[in-house]
């Protein structure tokens, strides 16, 4: 191939991915924004709950806390006197007014209890929209010091907005395609910023002096690049949550390759007559628990089927995880599951969501928080950049170049297309639809070329 023809093909090659950078961002802008919002809101949640309601979050110690049975029995019992939702007094008040009340009494969805004395506990119950609020026991005196709303209850309300609610299913496919084109996004990306004949540091400088359409280039992909491998990790450590890809793709992987974890979940939802029945075993078992040097907040869950067992963990420790299954009449220790016993993938799975939920302490917060600010920078600049290089009263996408594709770049996209199937599918949707504007714009190649 002559130098003229290597020259040419470079150029097409460079057009190609910065029209399908373009069309990565139109899908990519909207979910970075919302997740990043949404990421925000549920790193800082659990500290703006002291912060707004230091009531509810902390107590005085005072001597020897009641038994988790007597404190989980106050919180039963508060609820099941409310016939409506809870007065302004007790903060629930405009779109929280839903009936706190579900056929057969309260749903249990978890039970929280901190190792802090400062703490209250807190029951977690489901209303009948299946929405978690919180009631709050003195440890001390099991006595209910309040309850919050849904909305309020910004732990679990901000990351159902992170994971996809109210859509239900198609959020978390919408939100696992930007995922997916975010990982397209990120590597054209770096493909266009690729320094040609710039050298180190200097590649990694905006050149203020270049004018305004380089200085926002520049301004874009520089932050871009600092924060690329920090951009690639959480872009796949986020598709195990996925409800297609997390759920049907990697467990079958899985299965497959005898990688599956042996801890369990559970997703509470005991009723109240069952879980009044279950309480005195649950003493047994958090004693059990903390016997065994468990530290930590710990979460306890009790499945809604019969016979179901107590499910303790205390995975916000990182470095000492235990997932804990108790027999829920005796509250005997079946089995005790931490963190190095499992295989490698779920393994991997777990440090990924440690790491987005900042459970590595302040400094994983707030670089999580830097990230997530540095993702609205690119949308913004990302967006004047194409403003400022657009044809002149035109909202249009770069150009065509009419090159064709390597075949690597081919085998790249199968791959990725096959690895990610919902990816794969809207490829062949935005495929015709590119075929089909050809046939109706058939001069559009040559008139902007």
């Amino acid at each position: 191939m002559s130098q003229s023809g290597g020259a040419a093909g470079r150029r097409n090659l460079y057009g190609m991915f910065w029209r399908w950078h373009f069309f990565a961002a139109l899908i990519v802008v909207p979910f970075v924004l919302w997740q990043s919002a949404t990421g925000v809101l549920y790193l800082w949640s659990e500290r703006a709950m002291d912060v707004l309601h230091p009531s509810q979050r902390f107590v005085i110690p005072q001597g020897i806390s009641k038994l988790p049975s007597e404190q989980v029995a106050a919180a039963l019992a508060f609820a099941k006197g409310r016939t409506s939702a809870p007065a302004a007094n007790n903060h629930m008040h405009g779109m929280a007014a839903h009936s706190m009340h579900v056929a057969g009494g309260p749903i249990i969805a978890a039970i929280l209890l901190p190792e802090d004395k400062n703490r209250s506990t807190a029951v977690l119950l489901r209303d009948a929209h299946g929405l978690t609020y919180p009631v709050f026991v003195d440890p001390f005196h099991a006595r209910v010091l309040g309850t919050l709303s849904y909305i309020e209850w910004l732990p679990n309300f901000s990351r159902l907005l992170h994971g996809g609610w109210p859509l239900g299913k198609p959020g978390s496919w919408l939100l696992e395609l930007g995922d997916c084109w975010a990982i397209v996004m990120l590597f054209t990306g770096l493909y266009l910023w690729w320094p040609r004949g710039r050298r180190f540091p200097y590649f990694l400088m905006p050149r203020f002096r270049a004018g305004a359409r380089v200085v926002l280039r520049d301004l874009h992909s520089t932050v871009a690049v600092l924060f690329s491998a920090v951009f690639l990790f959480f872009l796949v450590s986020a598709l195990p949550w996925t409800r297609f890809w997390g759920g049907e793709i990697l467990e079958r992987v899985q299965a497959a390759t005898g990688q599956q974890s042996p801890a369990s979940f559970s997703r509470g939802g005991a009723r109240a007559a069952q879980m009044s029945a279950a309480l005195p075993g649950l003493d047994e078992a958090v004693r059990n628990v903390r016997a065994r040097g468990v530290r930590g907040l710990l979460e306890v869950r009790l499945a809604p089927e019969e016979n179901a067992d107590w499910w303790l963990a205390n995975s916000q420790t990182v470095a000492a995880d235990h997932t804990i299954i108790a027999n829920a009449a005796s509250g005997v220790i079946a089995h005790d599951v931490t963190s190095d016993q499992l295989p490698a993938i779920p393994r991997m799975v777990a440090f990924g969501i440690h790491v987005h939920q900042g459970d590595f302490g302040a400094w994983n917060i707030w670089l999580n928080t830097a990230f997530a600010f540095s993702l609205v920078w690119l949308s913004v600049t990302g967006i004047a950049s194409w403003w400022t290089r657009r044809p002149k009263g035109t909202l249009s996408a770069p150009p065509r170049t009419g090159g064709r594709w390597p075949l690597w770049l081919w085998g790249v996209a199968i791959i990725l297309c096959v690895i990610l199937p919902i990816f794969g599918l809207s490829v062949l949707l935005l495929f015709f639809a590119d075929r089909i504007s050809r046939l109706i714009f058939p001069y559009e190649l040559k008139q902007r070329g």
